[in-house]
């Protein structure tokens, strides 16, 4: 076996401590876990063997037995496949078991003769994000499950991300809902974005002791609205509707929703070859769309814009933001300033790094590799991560009152932060995401 078995209930460090971070006030081990039949299932001997990994069928259809199917796929005659989310009680949050389908599906499209594919969600939402109370209890148990999650579904977020500079397919995101977290992963690095009416996107990552991962530290540095713009919408989770998602860049294109049929038909009408030209879809989402707009009564990013540039331009610290907001004093800085004192200290800054180390030069497939790294040092618990205590707050207990630790700002060492982007150990059971993005 490439992983050495381990007996139930022993301990075993999940990371050697960070290299020169002797002094963080980072814990020298991880929460122990036990190698259960989920981490045997992955035991990989070569990177080789990684990259064209699949996950035993019987282990998808017992994980779908109770929710039924999770994903739908249909591949088309015509050169464009349909994939949507089906967990529309849970507003389509991404489940390990949903990740594991997609990744089947996405390997049979990549197999196929299909050159676009459109990605949806059932109901009202497109995705609202990942399971991550689920990855909580992983934490809490200390078993393997937070290592497995984030390590598939960046893979799996990465392979979409390249589906057209690798296969020529271009991905259309069909963005008629809640679009949150881990839906923004599935669909965000997609050439085709579409926003409507119904529209909600949002990164509210800081909110639960995170960042905002998916390659978002990668996106957010290069928006058409500017690395000012990227900063706010990262550090305060700003949730936006199609207005603000046009002005920033996070959405390509603005379609109604009751006409989004129409692309979807006049996508199939073209054929493969047409369908795999990026500017060819985008003009069928301009010619369905004429001259709709969308609504900017709620709109935040362009009414602002100035304020945003002057208070997140060149800050080189979360404290000097917080200081430019107060200088500001009007009611969105006020708003915002409120937003920033309810998210984690330590996740502010540690995001604020992130979306500036990646900036520049650095590669999507770079930012990946560190963000897995900042995840895996995310899942501890306090003090040395705010993660579980986030995920109480908001989704277990729900009292919206987590306890951050350290609770400010100016408590959040420098040190500390960079402890969050240290290589990961030997002892780690995924190791460094880099077989998977090379």
């Amino acid at each position: 076996r490439a992983i050495p078995s381990t007996k139930a209930g022993s301990r075993n460090t999940l990371f050697s401590t960070p290299p020169n971070h002797s002094e963080v006030s980072i814990s020298n081990s991880f929460p122990s876990f036990t190698m259960t039949a989920t981490l045997l299932r992955r035991a990989i001997p070569s990177t080789k063997a990684a990259s064209t990994f699949k996950f035993p069928q019987r282990f998808l259809s017992t994980a779908t037995s109770e929710e039924g199917s999770l994903v739908s796929f249909s591949p088309g005659s015509n050169g464009v496949a349909e994939l949507q989310l089906c967990r529309p009680k849970k507003l389509n949050s991404l489940s390990m078991p949903m990740i594991q389908q997609l990744k089947v599906f996405y390997d049979q499209l990549e197999k196929g003769s299909d050159k676009c594919v459109l990605l949806s969600g059932e109901g009202r939402a497109f995705c609202a994000g990942g399971d991550v109370a689920e990855v909580r209890d992983g934490v809490l148990a200390g078993n393997s499950a937070p290592a497995e999650f984030f390590h598939d579904e960046y893979a799996l977020d990465y392979q979409i991300a390249t589906l057209h500079p690798r296969k020529g397919i271009v991905q259309v995101a069909l963005w008629d809902g809640i679009v949150m977290g881990g839906g923004v992963g599935l669909s965000a690095h997609s050439p085709v974005r579409i926003c409507t009416e119904k529209t909600m996107f949002a990164m509210p990552e800081t909110l639960i002791g995170l960042f905002p991962d998916v390659g978002m530290t990668w996106k957010l540095s290069r928006l058409a609205a500017g690395l000012p713009t990227g900063l706010y919408l990262g550090l305060t989770g700003q949730r936006l509707g199609a207005a603000d998602c046009m002005a920033s860049g996070i959405a390509t294109h603005y379609c109604p929703s009751e006409k989004l049929p129409q692309v979807v038909e006049k996508l199939k009408s073209l054929g493969a070859a047409k369908v795999s030209e990026i500017e060819v879809v985008a003009k069928v989402v301009e010619e369905i769309a004429g001259d709709s707009k969308p609504d900017t009564a709620k709109a935040v990013v362009e009414p602002n814009k100035e304020a945003i540039d002057r208070c997140f331009g060149n800050a080189t610290t979360a404290e000097e933001i917080v200081a430019r907001l107060q200088k500001e004093n009007c009611k969105w800085s006020e708003r915002t300033l409120k937003d920033l004192k309810m998210r984690s200290p330590t996740s502010v800054k540690v995001s604020l790094a992130a979306i500036m180390r990646h900036s520049g030069s650095v590669t999507m497939a770079q930012a990946f590799v560190e963000e897995y790294r900042m995840s895996q040092w995310c899942m501890r618990t306090q003090p040395e991560s705010d993660f579980c205590e986030g995920i109480r707050a908001v989704l277990v207990d729900k009292d919206n009152s987590p306890n951050w630790v350290p609770p400010t700002l100016e408590e959040v060492s420098d040190e500390r932060v960079q402890g969050f982007f240290a290589p990961l150990g030997p002892s780690h059971p995924y190791g460094e995401l880099k077989h998977w993005v090379e």
